[in-house]
């Protein structure tokens, strides 16, 4: 897989933010400053909530420390939810193999299906394609009409080197429908621009996510985007999946 690294951050460049920036929500400007992983904690609430906003504003090893100075006290209802977040944080620090262990105890075919999805999360970044799918598509059993299991599904299945079981899981998804104020996800044309690029066709690619910021809006469009870089940007590195070796793809996007 071989892909441009200006034509990747031109798209980041464009937007003013770094690729962690991406994962900003809105109205967090104001509180976007994690505070000393060192000072004493509270509680276990405020730890977590602490771990959650340096994680959010990509101080991704303070928010290791935050969770891990309240390790030992974590009560057993709020179990999932940590692992999940902890999960998050390891996989940006590249630790991989220690975000898939503190999900496995929790995991099961039956769900708990955040985790499941967590789970698919880190093998994805781990370019582990095969296995991403698998849990990917427990949680799309247990959420049928979720269109963001789809699209990480349709990721997945690109890495894979399998772009007609890409195509299928991207037929699942629909365009906005602009009368249902509540549709949010801008997965259907994040699954175009992905299959497009895939295929070389980086022009098409460009024009959905074009179509996915004018419809959505910026802020909700990166979200969107920030998975779609990694994804297309770790191509250039030398990988492991569990199949063959991704396609070759073209230019990423550039910034207009």
């Amino acid at each position: 897989m071989n892909i441009s690294r200006i034509g990747l951050m031109g798209w980041v460049r464009a937007l003013g933010l770094s690729v962690v920036g991406l994962v900003l929500f809105p109205g967090t400007a104001t509180i976007a400053r994690a505070q000393n992983p060192d000072e004493v904690v509270d509680s276990d609430t405020s730890a977590y909530h602490r771990a959650l906003l340096a994680y959010k504003t990509g101080k991704f090893q303070d928010a290791y420390d935050y969770l891990d100075h309240a390790r030992d006290s974590i009560a057993p209802q709020d179990a999932e939810k940590v692992a999940i977040l902890e999960s998050k944080i390891l996989t940006e620090l590249q630790r991989y193999d220690e975000g898939e262990k503190v999900l496995r105890p929790l995991i099961t075919p039956e769900g708990p299906t955040e985790v499941q999805i967590a789970l698919g999360d880190v093998l994805l970044r781990k370019r582990s394609f095969e296995r991403a799918t698998k849990y990917y598509d427990l949680a799309l059993k247990a959420k049928p009409d979720d269109p963001d299991v789809a699209l990480k599904l349709v990721y997945a299945r690109i890495g894979a080197g399998d772009l007609v079981g890409a195509g299928g899981y991207a037929s699942k998804l629909q365009p906005m429908d602009p009368k249902n104020p509540y549709d949010t996800h801008a997965s259907y044309y994040f699954a175009k621009a992905a299959l497009a690029q895939a295929t070389g066709n980086s022009s098409d690619a460009e024009n959905q996510i074009q179509e996915a910021r004018t419809l959505y809006g910026i802020t909700q469009a990166n979200r969107y985007l920030k998975t779609y870089l990694e994804f297309f940007a770790a191509a250039n590195k030398s990988t492991t999946s569990d199949l063959t070796p991704p396609p070759r793809i073209q230019d990423a996007p550039a910034a207009k």
